[in-house]
């Protein structure tokens, strides 16, 4: 094998690139600009290991599938990629507790890696990696860590293994004008916080990509049969699993991972099932209510002739459109009221409801819906579902929109007949209520007007709120037996802002 078979990519050459800037980097004077500049390489290098990080899992995933299926042939490349795993996973933990350890340092318990505050300390880096020793201990596990992959490289592939071994370098630098400086010291010494945590998350990134381009290798060498699939199980997708009577059951068939080069066989419920390079379609007619069930099996051939069976099962229910649409209060939508409706269709999920209304608006609380009508009228309910990519509607129902009937007017809990001149002062004000109305609305009293005839003449007094004033208590103290009294000009005010002038009372003083 020729080390063609892992150039170097792009992303390397770009990480490379950032190697160089950053090193030219940190020979400049420390200024807000080049503190600036280390953040933002840092963020790059972040985002670079989380893409490594997820294409090194997934050929992990690879290396155990084809280790299922031919333990014999790949269990040696197993091997051999668990432990570069376990190498690599305790390295970059290790590089991580020394940014850790650096950042709360100078910034406190609370510091944080990706939002350093003393970014231009110029003293921790070498109190942790030189005076601690800590650089020494890097370069150690750097080195045999680098040793380790380049030992799974044939000698052969020159390109690959100069490629690992410059990427994790730890040589010391050479003399210059007579001056040695150690690899740790020309990394860390004199160097803004901002600067080795920068650096560090480059060698994590240097040494996710050795682990990306061994693993290919070691992918590679092994037969491609084994590698074929990072998943081999039957899978069976339907569109839902919950089907209208009239409508079809569909559902995709397919294996994990797909190789397009071979064609499996699908049986289901003993029928040959049509394959289009991807998926296998199954259709059904649902004409009949009730659960139905799936079974079949894929018969894979491998490119060695060998039959790999995967069974399968499923099931779906079907079922006639039954909505259920009801007021929780009344058969009728009220103004100004948060009008309670329960929406449900059974066996099928609320998630998948989504009901609309004609007039005005409908809200979801909690399991249950709100209507808030607009105008006196009617109104309609329709209820839709989203049954794999269709949006069906199940049901429409169509309700009355009336106003809020106007509340009673009352003294005493009463609204009319003989009534005693001391119940009146002691009840000392008006109330209204909403008689034989199932929500508990409260209407507030705005003002109001008591009159009676003396001599022929009207006498009559005002208020402001449900009170009685003082002028409206001496008007009652001056009744006499059988005498009248009206209350009128009752204005009150209702939940929702609107007002209104409720019909006039009377009494007859005993």
């Amino acid at each position: 094998m020729g080390s063609k078979n892992c150039p170097e990519t792009p992303r390397q050459k770009m990480i490379g690139m950032m190697y160089l800037v950053l090193t030219a980097m940190l020979a400049l004077n420390v200024s807000a600009d080049v503190l600036e500049a280390f953040t933002k390489v840092q963020q790059s290098l972040s985002s670079a290991i989380i893409g490594f990080e997820r294409k090194n899992s997934e050929t992990y995933n690879e290396i155990e599938m084809a280790y299922s299926l031919n333990e014999n042939k790949v269990g040696a490349t197993r091997d051999k990629a668990l432990k570069i795993k376990d190498k690599t996973l305790e390295l970059s933990k290790f590089i991580d507790s020394l940014k850790v350890k650096m950042v709360k340092i100078v910034d406190g318990p609370d510091g944080d890696v990706d939002n350093i505050k003393a970014r231009d300390n110029l003293d921790v880096g070498g109190q942790i990696m030189l005076v601690e020793g800590q650089g020494k201990e890097l370069k150690k596990r750097l080195s045999e860590y680098r040793d380790l992959v380049v030992s799974y490289i044939n000698p052969k592939d020159s390109i690959l293994r100069a490629t690992i071994e410059h990427s994790l370098n730890t040589d010391n630098p050479p003399a210059h004008d007579g001056e040695f400086k150690s690899w740790e010291s020309a990394q860390f010494e004199s160097t803004p916080l901002a600067g080795v945590v920068t650096m560090l998350t480059m060698y994590q990134v240097s040494i996710l990509t050795s682990e990306s381009d061994v693993l290919r290798y070691l992918v590679a060498s092994v037969d491609a049969e084994s590698f074929k699939f990072n998943k081999l199980e039957a899978l069976i997708i339907p569109d839902s699993k919950y089907v209208l009577t009239g409508d079809q059951f569909k559902a995709r068939i397919m294996l994990a991972a797909v190789d397009t080069t071979l064609k499996p066989a699908i049986i289901a419920n003993g029928r040959q099932v049509k394959y289009d390079g991807l998926f296998g379609i199954y259709t059904e007619p649902a004409t009949k209510v009730g659960i139905h069930k799936i079974r079949g099996v894929i018969n894979y051939i491998s490119s060695s002739g060998q039959t790999l069976p995967r069974t399968f099962e499923t099931e779906y229910e079907v079922a006639d459109p039954a909505v259920v649409i009801s007021p929780t209060k009344m058969n009728v939508f009220y103004l100004g009221v948060d009008n309670p409706v329960s929406i449900a269709v059974p066996g099928m999920s609320a998630d998948l409801l989504q009901p609309e209304i004609s007039n005005g608006e409908i809200i979801k609380q909690g399991n249950d819906y709100v209507v808030r009508p607009k105008n006196v009228g009617k109104a309609s309910v329709s209820v839709y579902a989203q049954i794999g990519n269709t949006r069906k509607l199940l049901q429409n129902q169509e309700f009355r929109v009336k106003a809020v009937p106007d509340p009673v007017a009352k003294i005493a809990n009463q609204k009319e007949g003989k009534i005693a001149r001391n119940k009146l002062l002691a009840a000392g004000k008006l109330t209204v209520e909403l008689e034989n109305f199932d929500f508990d609305m409260k209407f507030q009293i705005l003002s109001f007007t008591l009159s009676t005839l003396v001599d022929g003449y009207v006498r009559d007094a005002d208020t402001k709120g449900d009170g009685f004033s003082e002028d409206q208590k001496r008007l009652i103290r001056d009744l006499k037996r059988n005498q009248p009294l009206f209350v009128e000009q009752i204005m009150v005010q209702g939940p929702d802002g609107t007002r209104r002038k409720l019909s006039s009372i009377s009494f007859k003083i005993e």
